[in-house]
């Protein structure tokens, strides 16, 4: 079941949403960070503020990095060029951290929790 799941969230991230009133791809990254136990304090959708100017489908923010969610990989990749070494891009997903200066370890995790949610 784990690995049906796996795919079918893989699908939703690659469009970058699920339709039919399901959660956006950002928001089940942030929600997978949770099951994983990673710290997410105070997450708040700042999509509707912010991505009609970074050009990205949804944004969550919270105190410990920004995730984004894009049409597709190559505007992703596009995004996280732009922030050097405080972005990680796999798919159409974006973690950023230039906000939240997070430590090199935590991010760390973040990342692994993003790769493992995406295979």
């Amino acid at each position: 079941m784990r690995g049906f799941t796996a795919v079918l969230l893989g699908a939703c991230l690659v469009t970058a949403a699920c339709g039919g009133g399901s959660e956006s791809a950002a928001q089940q990254v942030v929600d997978q960070f949770v099951r994983d136990g990673l710290p997410v304090p105070h997450p708040r959708d700042n999509s509707e503020r912010s991505c009609p100017q970074l050009g990205c489908a949804q944004l969550i923010t919270t105190d410990v990095v920004s995730v984004l969610s894009f049409a597709d990989e190559s505007a992703a990749t596009r995004f996280a060029a732009r922030f050097g070494p405080d972005a990680f891009s796999r798919g159409p997903i974006v973690l950023q951290y230039a906000a939240a200066r997070t430590p090199e370890d935590r991010r760390a995790q973040f990342e692994s929790s993003l790769e493992a949610l995406l295979e």
